[in-house]
């Protein structure tokens, strides 16, 4: 079959006023306001900041790039091919996440509390990534 094509202009609508995109945005912003309300009441506890980023610092990540990722489609190209679809429904049809960011802080969490001894964290990101592909492949093939 080959490699699909690069993301770029198509018939696919890739608009940021979907339920999918206001659910991704509204939960990066809990993150953020949760940090805010933590150095706000907390300003000098070290150790609840270091708590807060290693339970969340992967949601985060997840988070921050899914945004990141959608709004590029989006303003690169507001009616994409089937490449640029199917990244955009990836990330905003939930499956992806819903899946990814409990693996990876569960993962990460492990290999933290195990100083290392558990490498759990590389293995969840790589079924992470599996499982992105998974999806991709699917969307790109069912537009």
């Amino acid at each position: 079959m080959g490699w699909p094509p690069a993301p770029g202009p198509g018939p696919y609508s890739l608009a940021l006023g979907v339920p999918g995109f206001f659910v991704l945005v509204a939960s990066l912003g809990l993150f953020v306001l949760m940090l805010w309300v933590l150095q706000r009441r907390y300003p000098r506890r070290k150790r609840a900041l270091e708590g807060f980023f290693e339970a969340a610092g992967v949601d985060l990540a997840f988070l921050v790039l899914s945004v990141i990722l959608v709004v590029s489609l989006s303003i690169h190209d507001p009616s994409g091919n089937r490449t640029s679809r199917a990244l955009y429904q990836v990330v905003l049809s939930g499956y992806w996440l819903t899946f990814s960011i409990p693996v990876v802080t569960v993962g990460s969490s492990v290999e933290g509390r195990t100083r290392g001894s558990a490498a759990w964290l590389l293995p969840s990101v790589i079924a992470c990534g599996v499982l992105f592909f998974v999806l991709f492949g699917y969307y790109f093939g069912h537009p």
